[in-house]
């Protein structure tokens, strides 16, 4: 599906035209709204955040082969965005009075939410549907054991790493009722590398992936600031590795220091020999084909690594406010810190050790439960089931 200029510009956290500008084009060009829908994904949040519901559009493409599915959205500049890029069906809603509206008219079965924006609840607030979190990932962040979770019927997780995560850290929690492990849908997506993507003579390439600057201090888990220049230019200096940099699409728009990071390292890579590239595609999926190793933070990108066997290497926050949350890999693998950022070189040596290598292995398994896009497909089209036989 070909990129619009809108789309492409609030994938890079841009708005390339205001709210009133869109609405008058989406009011030219709303389609006609389906007749039934059993399935809502709703989605409350802004342009800069299309990269949360993005590698959820194949799965939810499959579901709705077998029930009908559409996603509603509250701002009109996002509605246009996913137009571009799913042919499932986008209502808007900008107001409350909207919103009740449609779950009046369309009475859907299932709500899935991709995120914990807080006019989820909004949407919450109907008790008919059968309400599933989903997330946008699988990490090790404080996020992905919100309190939140007691607010949906239903979340769905990966594996077992997290029903563990869940019950350590929630107070009052069924795990047992209130999750179903469901494996990672998205990485069963298969992606074909960029067209632009450089050959190169340099015998490994890594992938840098740092994580965004977060929204507040106990959400700070991004390198760019901190451990990036460094580790970028020990990486050149080694003259071993073809560097693959991802900065998160989010990089930057709260904290300088992380922009002005991005910069830097993206003219280091320019200047330097050996086909490096400063990568911009949508979505996290080819680079684990592409690469031989990955250099990120905590995040979900770390996790998603797990089940290539590949090194892996994951800084720890400067930020003494961002956890590290206790009882998963973070507390058996070594954390890269920032005073050893020019030793990046030698910890990719130590992650490639064969112990290293198992280790991970087996932290794939446990992160990672059995699982595909039907599995997910199947978990929903139960629950809408379940919905039906209520009503």
């Amino acid at each position: 599906m070909a990129s619009s200029p809108l789309r492409i510009a609030m994938d890079r956290g841009r708005s390339a035209i205001d709210g009133r500008t869109a609405l008058r084009e989406w009011k030219r060009r709303e389609p006609t709204r389906p007749r039934h829908i059993g399935v809502f994904v709703y989605f409350g949040s802004g342009g800069q955040y299309l990269y949360q519901i993005r590698d959820w559009l194949t799965p939810l493409a499959a579901l709705a082969e077998r029930v009908p599915v559409a996603i509603v959205v509250r701002d009109p500049r996002v509605a246009l965005a996913l137009t571009d890029l799913t042919p499932l069906p986008v209502l808007l809603a900008r107001w409350l009075a909207d919103v009740d509206t449609l779950m009046n008219t369309y009475t859907p079965d299932v709500v899935l939410y991709v995120n914990q924006n807080v006019s989820n609840f909004d949407v919450l607030a109907y008790a008919r549907p059968q309400h599933v979190f989903l997330s946008h990932g699988e990490s090790d962040k404080v996020y992905m054991v919100s309190n939140q979770a007691k607010a949906y019927d239903v979340t769905f997780v990966a594996g077992r790493a997290a029903v563990d995560r869940y019950r350590a850290a929630l107070h009052d929690f069924d795990t047992d009722t209130k999750l179903r492990v469901i494996g990672r849908p998205q990485l069963h997506v298969p992606q074909s590398p960029p067209e632009d993507l450089p050959t190169t003579d340099r015998p490994r390439t890594v992938v840098y992936a740092p994580t965004t600057e977060g929204s507040a201090a106990p959400m700070e888990y991004g390198s760019l600031a901190s451990h990036a220049v460094e580790m970028v230019q020990a990486l050149l200096a080694d003259g071993g590795y073809r560097i693959i940099f991802r900065p998160h699409p989010q990089a930057g728009r709260r904290l300088s220091s992380h922009a002005n990071a991005v910069r830097r390292i993206t003219a280091l890579l320019t200047d330097a020999p050996g086909g490096h590239y400063v990568d911009s595609t949508p979505r996290f999926g080819w680079q684990r084909e592409v690469g031989d190793a990955l250099v990120c933070d905590i995040s979900a990108v770390a996790v998603d690594w797990l089940p290539t066997g590949k090194p892996l290497v994951v800084t720890r926050p400067v930020q003494p406010l961002a956890p590290i949350l206790g009882g998963g890999m973070l507390a058996a693998i070594p954390l890269l810190s920032v005073e050893r950022s020019p030793s990046v070189v030698e910890a990719l040596d130590h992650a490639a050790t064969p112990e290293a290598l198992e280790q991970l292995r087996a932290w794939g398994r446990c992160y990672f439960g059995a699982g595909d896009v039907e599995t997910f497909v199947g978990a929903v089209l139960e629950l809408a089931g379940n919905g039906a036989e209520e009503r």
